[in-house]
């Protein structure tokens, strides 16, 4: 009988392990990540390219990708790179296994001290892929 719970036991351990790996609660660099798209981002819907907007002018912004809806890319660098550019790269999501459909995620960042320029030049580049996005807070 003790064995029986202790492994019981064990099993729940186990179980609520995986629920968390799942859970996508990481959020990398940002400070938080939302399904959907913040209200004011206009955006081509069938391009998939991300997009960005003020959160807050000049303290905080977002941006939108595009991705499986279990498994959205996490921002792994945000750098300013100049008084007015800042760099953030995404990698993939952890997760696994992932949802095969597209949907958007918003990531929220608090732009650096060293960024006091406007408007702000924001470069999205993504760890396994070469290809770059500018986008431009305005």
């Amino acid at each position: 009988m003790i064995k029986r719970v202790g492994s019981a036991g064990l099993a729940i351990v186990v179980a609520a392990g995986i629920l968390v790996g799942c859970s996508g609660s990481g959020t990398g660099v940002a400070q938080a990540m939302k399904p959907g798209i913040p209200e004011g981002v206009v955006f081509e819907p069938l391009s998939e390219e991300p997009a960005a907007t003020w959160i807050e002018r000049g303290e905080t912004f977002a941006i939108v990708t595009w991705g499986s809806g279990s498994c959205p890319p996490i921002a792994t660098a945000l750098t300013a790179d100049g008084p007015d550019r800042v760099a953030v790269t995404f990698g993939s999501s952890p997760n696994d296994p992932c949802t095969a459909d597209m949907s958007p995620t918003t990531h929220e960042f608090e732009l650096p001290n060293d960024v006091t320029g406007s408007p702000v030049i924001v470069e999205v580049g993504y760890e396994d892929w070469p290809e770059a996005h500018t986008l431009t807070l305005k």
